[in-house]
C-alpha cells in the first residue's frame, strides 16, 4: 500500500492542473485623502469570465458604500475589469469636480470584440445615502483623464461612438474627439469648449484621409473629419472641399458622391454637430 507522501507525489500533477485551473481572486485598492475603495473579483481563466465583482468604498474609516456589480448596461453579459488584462487597475480616485470630494471611478467592460466600455462614478452625498452612481456607457472606446485647461478640474477625452459602422466598417471608421467634464453627479459634453483639441484631432484625421485618396475607403474618415469642423464652426467651407475632392475621386467607398454627402449631412443633423 502507498504511503501518504507518495500518494501525493503520485497525483500531484492533478492537483496542479486542479488548482492552476481554479478561479483566482484579486482585490485592486485605490486611496486619495480619508477615501479608500476596494475593488474584488474572481477570474476564472478556463471560462475567461469574472466573477464575484464587489466594490466596498471606505470614507474616514467608515464604510459607507459595499454591493456585489449588477450585470452590465444594455444587454451585457459580465461586468470585467477594464484594465485587468493590460495589467492596470481598474478602479480609481480622483476629484473630478473640484469640490474637494474626490469620486470613485470604476472602468469596466462587457466583453466583445471591441464593445463595450463603461466606467460607473460613485460620487458622496452627506448623510445616510453615502455614494450615489452614474453609469456612463462609452462604447467602442474608453477615455482618459485630462486637465485639458489647466484649471485643476479632470476632463475626460473620448471619441464619438455614434459614428462606428455609419460610413464604414469598423477597421475604416474613425470617430471625431469627444470631451466630457463632471458635475454635481452628471456628466455633459463640452467639446466646444476646447478648440484647440478639436482642430488638432481634424488635422490628424485630414491628413490620414489624404494619405488614403488612392488606397481603401476614407468616407469614415472624412465624415469624423466633418463632425469637428463643425464644431469649429466651418460646415459650409467642410462640405465644398467635400465636394470638389469627391469630384476628383479623392474622397470614395461605399457610397456615391451624392449618396455620402446626402447620408453626411443628415447624420450630422441627427447627432447634433449641425
Amino acid at each position: 500500500m502507498r504511503s501518504a507522501a507518495a500518494l501525493a507525489v503520485a497525483l500531484g500533477l492533478v492537483f496542479v492542473g486542479s488548482a492552476a485551473s481554479a478561479p483566482k481572486p484579486h482585490v485592486e485598492r485605490a486611496r486619495a485623502g480619508a477615501v479608500e475603495a476596494v475593488f474584488s473579483y474572481s477570474y476564472d481563466a478556463a471560462k475567461f469570465r469574472f466573477t464575484k465583482q464587489r466594490l466596498r468604498i471606505r470614507r474616514s474609516g467608515e464604510t459607507r458604500f459595499a454591493a456585489r456589480l449588477r450585470r452590465p448596461p444594455d444587454g451585457g453579459l459580465n461586468a470585467q475589469p477594464a484594465g485587468y488584462f493590460a495589467h492596470r487597475r481598474s478602479v480609481s480616485i480622483s476629484d473630478l469636480d473640484g469640490d474637494g470630494e474626490p469620486e470613485v471611478i470604476l472602468d469596466l467592460y462587457w466583453g466583445g470584440a471591441h464593445c463595450c466600455w463603461y466606467t460607473q462614478i460613485y460620487r458622496y452625498v452627506a448623510g445616510a445615502a453615502g455614494y450615489r452612481t452614474n453609469v456612463h456607457v462609452w462604447g467602442n472606446f474608453s477615455y482618459v483623464l485630462a486637465d485639458l485647461d489647466h484649471n485643476g478640474l479632470q476632463e475626460l477625452v473620448t471619441r464619438d461612438n455614434r459614428f462606428s459602422y455609419a460610413f464604414a466598417s469598423f477597421a475604416y471608421t474613425r470617430w471625431p474627439v469627444r470631451i466630457l467634464s463632471y458635475l454635481r453627479g452628471r456628466l455633459r459634453v463640452t467639446t466646444t469648449a476646447y478648440p484647440s483639441e478639436i482642430r488638432r484631432d481634424a488635422t490628424a484625421l485630414w491628413r490620414e484621409a489624404m494619405a488614403r485618396r488612392h488606397g481603401p475607403s476614407n468616407q469614415g474618415i472624412i465624415a469624423a473629419w466633418a463632425a469637428d469642423q463643425c464644431l469649429l464652426g466651418r460646415f459650409a467651407q467642410a462640405f465644398r472641399t467635400i465636394d470638389r475632392l469627391s469630384r476628383t475621386g479623392r474622397i470614395h467607398g461605399e457610397r456615391t458622391r451624392v449618396q455620402f454627402k446626402k447620408r453626411l449631412r443628415s447624420f450630422l443633423r441627427r447627432t447634433g454637430y449641425l
